[in-house]
This record gives C-alpha cells, sequence and structure tokens, in this order.
C-alpha cells in the first residue's frame, strides 16, 4: 500500500512543471460579424396541399452570407429526431406546403461564408389539412332498403357530403346514426405507438362502429380489428370520451366497453350482472350511467362496474326503486364548476312518481350524490317530451313535444314555449355547441350555440341559435342542409373538439 501511494504522489509531483508552463504564444482575435433576423413569427398554420407558406424575413448583417430554410419533424422514434428537409436556400421562402399534418420545426439558418458561423432563427409550422376545421353532421340516410351512416362535413367555403364514402371508395358505416367522437390523442402500432398522436373521428351506427383518420379520411382501424372477443349481437346504442380526451366508453346491446385511444388495440368488455340503460355520463370517478339490474346509478373504474357508497338520505344513487325516462351528461360550469347531471325518473310506488333528480359526478365524493329532488307534476310536458337536451351552462333543460321547443327551469319548476318547430318537421338533434370547449381557458369563446337538427322528407335542416337571456335568438333560415337524417355534431378545429351535450 505504501509502494501505491509513493508511485501517485511522484506522479502527481510530475505534473507540476507542466501545470505551471506559461503560454508565450500570441493569437490574434477577429470580430465577427453580427446577423440580425427578424420579421419571421413564432408559429405559422397552413394547410397541406392547399397553402403556400410565404416568410420574407429581414436580415441585417455587413458580411457575405448564404441561406437555408430547414424543416424538421417534431415527432420522435426510438428518442432520435428525424433529418430536417432543406425547403429554400433563398432568402425569401415560398414554399408549397404538402407534408403530413403535425407540428414541424421551421428553421431559417443564416451563414456567414467567411467565418462559417451560422445563426438561426426557430419557429414552428403547424400542418393540417381541409378536413381540420368545420362541422361533421353524423348523419343516415336509407339506400336501397337498408340504412347506412356517414359525416357531411362542412368548412369555411366549401362541404364534402358523405365524408366517409368520399375517402373510402363508397363505403359506409351500416345502420342508423348513433354518435360520434373526436380525439386528439390517438396512436396504434400505424402511427408508432406512444406519443405519436393523430386525430380522429370514432363515428358509431347501430351495427359498426370504425375509427377515421381526421387528416386524410381513411380508415383507421376496421370494424373487425375494435374488439378482443366476437359480437354475438350488434346494437351499438352510445359512445363517449371522457375530458382526458382519450378514454372511451361504448355501450351495445346494454353492456359496456372500454378502449384508451394511447396505443390503441381494441375494445374490452366490462363483465357482471349489469344493464346499462342510460346513455353515457362523464363523471370524474369515470363513465358513469344507470344500471337497470339494481336501478342505481354506477361508474366505470378500470374497466370494472363500480357502485357508489353506501350512504344515507331519503334517495341515494344505489336502489333508486324508479325507471329511468333520460339523463343529462355532466354540465360543471354552474354553480362553482360542481359537476351536476340531471336524471328525469318515474318511481314504482306513490301518488306522484316523477321526478327530477341533480347529483353530483365529482371524484372522491363520500356524501350522498344526490343534491336536489323535484316531485314533478304529472301535467308537466316535460314528462312526456319527445327529445331533451341539457344548457352546459345553467340549470336549464331543453326539451319538445308537439312541434313545440320548451324551456324548463330546473330552479324554478317553469316551462315555456320558445320556438315553434317547423310542420313535418321532426327533431332529431339537439346539442348545446360549445367552442373551445370546457376544459379550455378560453372556454365558449368562438361558439355557444344551440343547435336544433330537423329531418323531413329525406332532408335535414340544422339551426345554429344564439343565446339571448337564457332563450334562443329566432333564425330566418336554418344554417345548414342536406341529405339523410342528423343524430349528432362535431365541430373540430386542429387538435380539440367540442363536448356533447
Amino acid at each position: 500500500m505504501k509502494q501505491i501511494n509513493k508511485m501517485i504522489w511522484l506522479f502527481l509531483v510530475s505534473l507540476l512543471p507542466i501545470a505551471c508552463f506559461e503560454d508565450d504564444n500570441k493569437y490574434e482575435y477577429e470580430e465577427l460579424d453580427e446577423i440580425v433576423i427578424e420579421g419571421i413569427e413564432s408559429s405559422y398554420a397552413r394547410k397541406s396541399h392547399q397553402d403556400i407558406l410565404s416568410i420574407a424575413p429581414t436580415v441585417t448583417t455587413d458580411a457575405d452570407v448564404e441561406y437555408a430554410w430547414e424543416l424538421w419533424t417534431s415527432v420522435r422514434t426510438d428518442g432520435i429526431i428525424y433529418k430536417p428537409d432543406t425547403i429554400g436556400r433563398e432568402k425569401n421562402l415560398n414554399y408549397e406546403v404538402m407534408e403530413d399534418p403535425g407540428t414541424y420545426y421551421l428553421v431559417f439558418n443564416v451563414k456567414d461564408k467567411k467565418t462559417g458561423v451560422t445563426t438561426m432563427f426557430r419557429s414552428t409550422l403547424n400542418v393540417e389539412t381541409l378536413n381540420s376545421t368545420g362541422w361533421y353532421l353524423l348523419k343516415d340516410e336509407e339506400v336501397a332498403g337498408e340504412m347506412y351512416t356517414d359525416y357531411d362535413f362542412i368548412y369555411d367555403g366549401g362541404r364534402i357530403d358523405n365524408w366517409i364514402a368520399f375517402y373510402n371508395d363508397g363505403k359506409k358505416l351500416k345502420g342508423e346514426a348513433v354518435k360520434s367522437i373526436f380525439s386528439s390523442s390517438y396512436s396504434d402500432q400505424l402511427s408508432g405507438g406512444g406519443y405519436n398522436y393523430i386525430n380522429v373521428l370514432i363515428p358509431v351506427a347501430k351495427e359498426e362502429i370504425s375509427i377515421f383518420e381526421v387528416s386524410n379520411g381513411v380508415i383507421r382501424l376496421p370494424f373487425e380489428s375494435l374488439f378482443f372477443d366476437p359480437l354475438e349481437v350488434k346494437n351499438f346504442q352510445d359512445i363517449s370520451i371522457q375530458n382526458d380526451g382519450t378514454n372511451v366508453g361504448l355501450v351495445n346491446d346494454h353492456r359496456f366497453y372500454n378502449m384508451s385511444t394511447q396505443n390503441a388495440t381494441s375494445f374490452y368488455a366490462s363483465y357482471g350482472d349489469y344493464r346499462v340503460v342510460s346513455g353515457i355520463m362523464r363523471g370524474l370517478n369515470g363513465p358513469t350511467f344507470f344500471d337497470g339490474v339494481t336501478e342505481s346509478f354506477v361508474y366505470v373504474s378500470f374497466g370494472n362496474i363500480t357502485r357508489f357508497p353506501t350512504v344515507s338520505g331519503d334517495l341515494t344513487c344505489n336502489n333508486m326503486n324508479a325507471d329511468l325516462l333520460w339523463s343529462s351528461v355532466i354540465n360543471f360550469r354552474v354553480q362553482n364548476t360542481k359537476w351536476y347531471a340531471y336524471a328525469l325518473m318515474r318511481k314504482h310506488t306513490g301518488d306522484n312518481p316523477y321526478m327530477l333528480v341533480k347529483f353530483r359526478l365529482n371524484y372522491g365524493d363520500t356524501e350522498n350524490r344526490v343534491e336536489q329532488v323535484d316531485i314533478l307534476p304529472s301535467t308537466l310536458n316535460l314528462i312526456t317530451a319527445e327529445k331533451w337536451a341539457v344548457n352546459a351552462n345553467y340549470g336549464i333543460i331543453y326539451f319538445v313535444k308537439d312541434q313545440k321547443l320548451y324551456r324548463y327551469s330546473v330552479d324554478s319548476g317553469n316551462e315555456e314555449v320558445i320556438l315553434n318547430i317547423p310542420a313535418g318537421e321532426k327533431v332529431t338533434c339537439m346539442q348545446h355547441i360549445i367552442y373551445p370547449n370546457l376544459m379550455s381557458t378560453d372556454y365558449g369563446s368562438i361558439i355557444d350555440q344551440f343547435a336544433i337538427a330537423t329531418y323531413s322528407n329525406g332532408k335535414y335542416k340544422v339551426w345554429l341559435h344564439e343565446f339571448e337571456a337564457g332563450s334562443l335568438k329566432p333564425l330566418n333560415e336554418p344554417t345548414f342542409e342536406g341529405n339523410g337524417r342528423v343524430t349528432c355534431i362535431n365541430y373540430v378545429s386542429g387538435n380539440s373538439s367540442n363536448f356533447l351535450f
């Protein structure tokens, strides 16, 4: 050990002359010419196969320089960024955008030819397609005695009728139209999995469901690949996506199925003795619905059907001894952003069987979820309405009966006629459409309208009404018209869409 320590000491001493050596060399430093780049925005948005990206920057310098514009993909594979594409070698850029939809890094390089030093300015390019922004109207039509489902897509300046058939060699979904959802967080093996997300629409027809890529309209996953176990019965009734934009719930023949859009594979069933008899509500505990077997509201947690905790109270979410007539999805903008939902129910016994139940779907709430029970007189038109919809901002329920649109105030219990439905037209869809949706800080700043779709003689009309003191402003003519019967409306812009109320 002493010998080793001695050798280490001698080695360190031998370094001292080197450490104390004085550098007598003389260096000449040349001041570099400054390069200032201005006139480039931090981000650009262009449509693929349609737009030209034109940028005329200002470059201030005394140096002799050369230019290069590069486009880098922001998508990573195995942690490695792809090599860039050089899209221009002049100071001014005029580039025909042909890339696939997505976000790209746009880099402007100014190189001093004498010194080889490059000054860079980086911005982003968001590539969209014609399909990126507009109204997707889910509809059905009868063709040769069979019902088929498709979209009419309406954008600023034009429309694509039968959008699914347009991109898929005439194919449509079989059966009557049910509902449609949007997700910006879809990935599968073809997209590279992981965080390589794309935007998709998932339309549901009575007998078929499929996943379509928004950018090009093509089928992402065919029906045959969507379920772990083959379906004995095809009777699709509802679909919903949670506020996280990834967890999808599907109802087929009163059974619940789950799928995550991230690393999407297939829908898998939730097992147990239950029967879904309501639409799916978005609750913070998970997808929530009314179970016809236990006559209770239940929610889905990690694929399992879960009952709310047993609590005291005249009426709770469990064993309600009533039939469900209608239930709303959540509307959490009211009253300190609590996640409220409404249920119109009929008790099995009692002289006044009809009641409107207001309950909370907050996460982790161990108290009685039922917050308010209003016993309704049997003379109310609300009870025997043909269709209902909720206002996402206030305690208001809109409903249709005998060619009239009513407004029902939950707080006052009053109902009043606010619009007349044209004779011969049947209301097929009502939605409060809000964009940006409720998860955004600028919620409702672009669209805040109540949509009513009617159907008559093979054609639809969609009326987008502005709100006016809780009522609706009348329209002289419909906003959209077309062939078929509309059952659901999705407004899509970039990577987001409206919630369905």
